[in-house]
């Protein structure tokens, strides 16, 4: 499935929507302060309960305006303006290791990780608002029933339930594995953990937690049919797995013994929780729609 000059259009406008409205504008309030390294997270105290409610309400109203701009395909584009937006506040954020750096303590990095943990529910519950946005555009703006050939023949038929479950799970291991490969920067052997890795850029994070989710859906909608909300929802749990699997007292502490803090066990401990959710979710659409396209190049060439 050849995309059309109009619907690269298309994108292009509902992304640069989502970076005006979410990743510029309300810049002002969720900037991380210089107390806490410059380093994008709600624990560093820069971000209040207001800001956040401004934030998602600039989600729903980004997602409206980018899914109104695409009409009639706003539901399948503009659902990137969120994640769009929040990438941004990910590329413009210091690394993990700043804070590392200025607290290299063992239980202040278990802290720090503890505060992690679950602060992705937080930016997917932005891009859900974005997610809203563009479905209630859609359904004001649409006036005619649209016909994409979504639908894939799945190789595993499974429930609506078990699909999902195998989806997020799979996603997991597959988007954590793909991280730890193509996220990784200089690396050197480590008698206890193999190998030990150094801070990654944000770029170099971007590119890994991009490709890592679009080849989880993309594997997720060929083999199971499924939606790609199912791997974006997943990169929540992918934060709350390395932090339970890699962030013990007894690892962190070996760690900080040998090395020094802009080392990390694997890249993927250096990934923060706004950088997962955003590249993730648009690496899930990314992946679904190229998998829709394999689909229909393998059924002309059948």
């Amino acid at each position: 499935m050849e995309i059309s000059w109009i619907t690269r259009l298309r994108i292009f406008a509902a992304l640069a929507v989502g970076v005006m409205l979410v990743g510029f504008l309300p810049w002002q309030y969720v900037a991380p302060s210089a107390e806490a390294g410059e380093v994008f997270a709600v624990f560093a105290d820069g971000i209040g309960v207001t800001d956040l409610w401004i934030c998602a309400f600039l989600a729903f109203v980004a997602g409206f305006i980018a899914s109104a701009v695409c009409t009639p395909y706003g539901a399948q584009i503009g659902i990137i303006a969120a994640p769009a937006g929040l990438a941004i506040w990910g590329l413009k954020s210091s690394p993990l290791s700043r804070i590392f750096q200025m607290s290299p303590a063992v239980s202040d990095r278990l802290g720090v990780y503890s505060r992690l943990r679950f602060e992705g529910f937080i930016w997917l519950v932005i891009v859900a608002c974005g997610f809203a946005g563009a479905v209630i555009a859609d359904r004001v703006f649409r006036k005619k029933q649209i016909d994409l050939p979504e639908q894939v023949k799945p190789i595993v038929p499974l429930p609506d339930f078990a699909r999902a479950v195998v989806a997020v799970i799979g996603t997991i291991f597959i988007a954590s594995f793909l991280i730890n490969l193509l996220a990784s920067d200089v690396s050197y052997s480590d008698p206890s953990f193999r190998r030990v890795t150094a801070q990654p850029a944000n770029a170099q994070i971007a590119f890994g937690v991009f490709i890592a989710f679009g080849a989880s859906a993309f594997l997720a909608k060929t083999v199971l049919n499924s939606r790609a909300y199912w791997p974006a929802i997943a990169s929540v749990v992918v934060i709350s797995y390395s932090i339970i699997t890699y962030a013990k007292d007894s690892t962190l502490a070996r760690l900080t013994a040998s090395w020094p803090a802009v080392f990390f066990i694997r890249p993927i401990m250096a990934v923060l929780p706004v950088q997962m959710v955003a590249f993730g979710c648009l690496g899930a659409v990314w992946g679904y729609w190229m998998a829709v396209s394999f689909n229909i190049w393998r059924l002309h060439q059948a």
